[in-house]
């Protein structure tokens, strides 16, 4: 098909130069292409195009028929250019987003007003998963996620980082106490993600050792914002992101626990499928989430 291409764009500049040399001067080439193009469309047309003498080049009769064709041709090509040229520079159509409710609720949200009043051709869905999806399948333009991104296909940008925090009522620590140690930990109504899931071992430090706790949970869920909830109501000591609990943390609904003992922040990942002919409206977006989310 790009053959084509060349060959019509060959015979429009002939056919407007009136000379195959003065067509291959102003496409800087030398004149024995041109002639060889030309000569393989009609061989390949089965017409002469060109009535050709010493001193005229004239369209022949089938060649004024197909210049008026291939003039449909680019100028249908053009339109179809100009069609999409606009997504080069502005961002249009859907963007779909992805992470865990927490996130996309503390996080992700208030990113989206300010987005689309800048950007009113675009429009926004957020698919909300707690496990990565498969971003092919689900046509999903940028993932938002932490840990180990195991897919090396794929594109993992640093976007922001969170810190996890133990964390309880001070209620449940009034009336339980306050553990002093991980180790106490094991004395305590601890709330979990469920068994098997990464959230639910829990990496302390101990002086220079970190040691992986799995308490047993009196309560386990699959969603931060449930286990915030059931620590606010003062059922036990859960282990969060500050997404899921910093406006728990601030009004004082919850208290930090073994703040000493925490790790150091857990970057988040723009995943997205490849750096090469990203969509404006994906390539604005991480602009846009880079300059609001702290990576600190």
């Amino acid at each position: 098909m790009n053959d084509r291409i060349r060959e019509l764009g060959f015979f429009l500049r002939v056919s407007e130069e009136e000379s195959f040399s003065s067509a291959a001067r102003s496409l800087d080439l030398d004149p024995s292409t041109i002639s060889k193009v030309i000569q393989r469309l009609e061989n390949r047309l089965g017409v002469r195009l060109f009535h050709r003498t010493s001193r005229v080049l004239q369209l022949t009769q089938e060649g004024e028929h197909f210049l008026a064709a291939a003039q449909k041709v680019m100028q249908a090509l053009e339109e179809a250019e100009t069609a999409v040229s606009p997504a080069v520079t502005e961002a249009t159509g859907v963007l779909r987003l992805s992470s865990t409710a927490a996130f996309a609720r503390r996080r992700l949200a208030p990113l989206i007003p300010a987005f689309l009043k800048a950007h009113p051709a675009v429009r926004v869905e957020i698919v909300v998963a707690a496990t990565p999806p498969d971003l092919f399948e689900q046509q999903i333009d940028i993932s938002f996620q932490s840990g180990n991104i195991p897919d090396s296909t794929l594109v993992a940008r640093r976007i922001t980082t969170a810190r996890w925090h133990l964390c309880a009522a001070p209620a449940y620590l009034a009336r339980a106490g306050t553990p002093q140690t991980p180790d106490e930990l094991h004395g305590h109504h601890c709330l979990n993600f469920l068994p098997g899931s990464f959230r639910s071992r829990w990496p302390l430090k101990s002086g220079d050792q970190v040691h992986t706790h799995e308490p047993k949970a009196i309560a386990a869920a699959n969603n931060g914002d449930v286990l915030c909830t059931l620590a606010t109501m003062g059922v036990g000591i859960a282990r969060l992101a500050d997404y899921h609990i910093d406006a728990e943390l601030h009004s004082g609904a919850l208290v930090k626990v073994l703040p000493d003992h925490e790790l150091d922040r857990e970057p988040i990942y723009a995943v997205f499928a490849s750096k090469r002919h990203l969509s404006p409206r994906v390539r604005i977006f991480l602009e846009h989430a880079g300059e609001r989310l702290s990576a600190d």
